[in-house]
């Protein structure tokens, strides 16, 4: 008969903690990693408003998908305009007032080269707010609520992020 050994109980215990230690650790690192930027560039464009006395926006989904959809058809499509990929910006923001049942809906389009996630909402305001007409439309008082949407490319060999940001009153 083979001589048992007692059971290894706190090397065990120690290997589970490690293992959940380190999973807690990578996964805490990846959420802070996969922050949209979006919500931070409203956050910026709300700070301003409320400086000017303006009333802050709110998060809109739908406007959200807009500028999704806006910034995406700009990074396919490797142009800066409102009627990207074809499409003509003035029917595209009509058909998005009419399904809000909006006033009035506005939109600012950009692109910056690629930097670190943390500066690029900061890069976008900025560059927005040195516009006129791009400050003039961020700072409306007849907008009510925001969507910014954002896609990541290249043109050539430099990297670059369009952004789009939709508004609506």
């Amino acid at each position: 008969m083979l001589p048992t050994q007692p059971p290894l109980r706190l090397p065990a215990i120690a290997l589970v903690a490690v293992s959940a230690l380190f999973a807690f650790v990578v996964h805490a690192t990846n959420e802070r990693a996969a922050v949209p930027v979006y919500p931070e560039v409203a956050n910026r464009i709300n700070a301003l408003r409320a400086q000017h006395g303006l009333r802050t926006l709110t998060l809109d989904g739908r406007l959200e998908a807009a500028g999704r959809f806006q910034s995406t058809a700009m990074m396919s499509s490797r142009n800066l305009s409102h009627a990207a990929n074809g499409n003509s910006g003035r029917n595209r923001l009509t058909r998005l007032c009419l399904r809000m049942h909006a006033k009035t809906v506005g939109e600012t389009i950009g692109w910056i080269r690629y930097r670190s996630a943390s500066r690029q909402a900061a890069a976008i305001v900025r560059w927005w707010m040195r516009s006129p007409p791009h400050r003039a439309a961020l700072m409306s008082p007849t907008f009510s609520r925001i969507g910014v949407g954002r896609r990541a490319g290249r043109v050539g060999r430099m990297h670059v992020v369009w952004f789009s940001a939709d508004m609506s009153g």
